[in-house]
């Protein structure tokens, strides 16, 4: 027996979801705004102000961790990132790093790996038994480098999850 199809929009739809879906990786993405991707990490900037211990608790809400920057390139993303969602606001956003187990050991919060690559402002980290957590700051209007910062302080933040 044969049978005909009618082939409609609706077919055609489906067809075509069907085919990014499972046949293009289309889903290996997960990055839905307000998350932005970035080398098979989502992240999300948070502007509202926290301390270094509400953002942890905020982005873990999200099943992420304060971001971990690993490399210049990395780095340079989330900078032009800030840049362009932050326009004229104040730019301090706290990152996972922080020296909260012992003074001058700065380790990731998420792995408890120590800090390999940095982009401390010259003279930062500059008050190690005060300053235990690790934040972008803007010294100038286009500039930003990390910091050293009172972890009770209250700033935005950036929350980093993989993809």
């Amino acid at each position: 027996m044969f049978f005909r199809m009618r082939i409609t929009s609706y077919t055609v739809f489906f067809c075509i979801t069907y085919v990014l879906i499972f046949k293009t990786g289309f889903t290996e993405s997960r990055c839905f705004y307000p998350w932005i991707t970035f080398q098979k990490h989502c992240y999300m900037f948070g502007f509202n102000k926290k301390t270094w211990f509400d953002s942890k608790v905020e982005c873990n809400k999200y099943n992420s961790y304060l971001a971990r920057v690993e490399t210049p390139a990395e780095d340079n993303w989330i900078i032009q990132q800030i840049l362009a969602l932050s326009k004229n606001t104040a730019r301090y956003l706290w990152i996972g790093g922080n020296t909260l187990r012992k003074v001058g050991d700065w380790r990731w919060e998420s792995t408890n790996e120590k800090v390999g690559y940095t982009f401390f402002y010259p003279l930062e980290p500059n008050s190690p038994t005060t300053e235990r957590c690790l934040c972008y700051f803007s010294n100038r209007k286009k500039m930003l480098y990390w910091g050293d910062y009172i972890c009770n302080g209250k700033i935005g933040f950036i929350c980093e999850r993989d993809n």
